[in-house]
């Protein structure tokens, strides 16, 4: 019964001295030495709010694939602070969860991608599918070549096939919304925009299209 108080108690601490240091470092080398992915990953979900705070904190500097879910849990949590952590480590996880190589490439995809560069993303892109076919990140970086494009239909299926690696990648599930909208299926723009906003409840812009949605679909009843 104990040992758990031990581990919180560790974890609070490094967590309010890197509050008072920003000290990134020093911060992941302490939990290192305590905690594994697994008890971060419990401690996230059911630890008191300054622990899941900490938690997600770590795990976006510890994490991996293993941590996905417990990260993509807590975007809707209760505590606006743990779901502002918690999106940031999870983007963080996605994006490195590959080796040191594809790491690379993607970063390069995704400078292209948010340049407007999209036919120029396109290959390497597609050329990093090939490397690392489970590469959730790289799915979705693919997705906005082909958004980019205007290739609706190629851009759908690596939405899709994202979402299939992540099932929590809610500008993933956004943006298959946009694609359903452009293609007149107003209710399956819904449902994706509902899905979203499940994962992350602070998203604004999803809940606007969501709200214009609405709209639309009240004017053609009447």
């Amino acid at each position: 019964m104990t040992k758990p108080l031990v581990h919180t108690t560790r974890l609070a601490g490094a967590y309010r001295r890197y509050l008072q240091s920003a000290d990134p470092c020093r911060f992941a080398h302490e939990v290192d030495e305590s905690y594994t992915a697994a008890t971060l990953n419990a401690l996230l979900s059911r630890g008191q709010v300054e622990q899941r705070r900490a938690a997600a904190l770590a795990l976006g500097m510890l994490g991996d694939r293993c941590s996905v879910d417990a990260l993509g849990r807590a975007i809707s949590d209760s505590d606006r602070g743990v779901r502002l952590v918690a999106d940031d480590s999870f983007r963080a996880v996605l994006v490195r969860d590959a080796a040191p190589l594809h790491h690379q490439q993607l970063l390069r995809v995704m400078h292209l991608n948010d340049g407007g560069e999209y036919a120029a993303a396109l290959s390497p892109a597609m050329i990093l599918i090939d490397q690392a076919p489970c590469y959730s990140e790289a799915h979705h970086q693919l997705a906005i070549c082909w958004h980019g494009l205007e290739d609706f239909s190629r851009a759908q299926q690596a939405y899709q096939n994202c979402l299939w690696h992540c099932r929590f990648h809610y500008l993933a599930w956004q943006s298959l919304a946009k694609i359903r909208y452009l293609n007149g299926h107003l209710e399956k723009s819904l449902q994706a925009l509902d899905h979203c906003l499940a994962i992350n409840p602070d998203l604004e812009t999803a809940r606007m299209q969501r709200r214009q949605i609405r709209r639309q679909l009240r004017q053609s009843d009447v």
